[in-house]
């Protein structure tokens, strides 16, 4: 295979994760809204608004850090699948360290924690779904 085809490839990929990523944080996000307006509870807001932020960042920092990887060294991926999800792991629970400590009023850090959580997870599921797709069939377009 010629290095050119596989930096389209990559980088087709590439736009596809963050476009999904975009999309699911979108759709969690208005999904989150939508409850705290039936539910007539204003305190999720701000939760839900700090939520989908790490997560667009954190996807999209994630999709940038896997491109350059796929592309420069794709014998590492393995490496990088298992050492990116603990970076964002940790970067989360500095996140919710901060908000603890900047809020310190425990039914809005219990309730930020949960919606934190929720949207920690999706996007965990997300990226282990899409990356195991791309690998499948990275493993088949190379055979």
């Amino acid at each position: 295979m010629n290095k050119k085809n596989d930096d389209d490839r990559i980088g087709r990929w590439a736009k596809r994760y963050y476009k999904f990523s975009l999309w699911l944080v979108a759709g969690a996000t208005l999904i989150g809204l939508l409850a705290a307006n039936i539910m007539f509870k204003d305190s999720l807001v701000v939760p839900i608004v700090i939520s989908a932020v790490f997560s667009l960042v954190a996807s999209f920092a994630y999709g940038a850090a896997w491109k350059s990887v796929a592309r420069s060294a794709p014998q590492t991926l393995t490496k990088f699948y298992l050492a990116a999800p603990a970076l964002r792991m940790i970067t989360a629970a500095l996140v919710v360290a901060v908000y603890c400590v900047v809020v310190r009023q425990p039914e809005k850090i219990r309730t930020f924690a949960i919606v934190f959580f929720i949207f920690y997870i999706v996007t965990l599921i997300f990226d282990s779904v899409f990356f195991a797709r791309f690998e499948k069939l990275n493993k088949k377009h190379t055979e």
